[in-house]
């Protein structure tokens, strides 16, 4: 793992890597939309459930390319909270690769409220992405302990001084109507 700033970071091909970097919530690990030996690696160091969906992070609303459908009450929801906090799941297009949905109908997306983040998504596209830590076990939010526990398992930790809240986003499904809470 290197440890690295945003801006090093930007200029480096992320094919085939996996990113570490803070986000206004936790710090997230991610990989490319599309790259699906990094997102493989995803699930590998996390030991997360071959069957559990990663979310995707975008740097703007636009992303009627990847989901069936945004409906007013989605599209309100979009208004209101991005970007921020919040993860609504979708109705997924089938461009969105099964490495990431799983085989679930569904796909989340969330524009955080981060300048580290945004930036980093705004020069290499959608991340697929969930927190950092082995599946079921507390978020690291941490440099130091996010690199001695995955070494091996991250290729870069963004390492800019960034204030984040540490509690994870807000879910709200808006595939059903009317939209449902998940996580509060």
């Amino acid at each position: 793992m290197e440890k690295i700033t945003l801006e090093k970071l930007l200029l480096q091909d992320i094919t085939g890597k996996v990113i570490c970097f803070p986000t206004d919530t936790v710090y997230g690990v991610g990989a490319r939309v599309g790259d699906l030996e990094a997102i493989a690696r995803i699930f590998k160091m996390k030991k997360r459930d071959g069957g559990k969906p990663l979310a995707i992070l975008t740097p703007n609303k636009d992303i009627d390319a990847y989901v069936k459908n945004v409906t007013a009450e989605a599209k309100r929801w979009m208004d209101e909270g991005w970007p921020g906090a919040l993860t609504l799941i979708f109705e997924a297009n089938p461009l969105i690769d099964e490495s990431i949905t799983k085989g679930f109908p569904t796909v989340a997306f969330r524009m955080p409220n981060s300048r580290v983040a945004l930036t980093l998504l705004s020069q290499f596209g959608l991340m697929a992405t969930t927190s950092v830590n082995i599946s079921g076990e507390a978020e690291m939010n941490d440099v130091e302990t996010i690199y001695e526990n995955f070494f091996h398992e991250i290729d870069y930790i963004v390492t800019d001084e960034v204030t984040f809240s540490k509690k994870p986003s807000k879910i709200i499904d808006v595939s059903i109507s009317p939209a449902r809470i998940i996580r509060s």
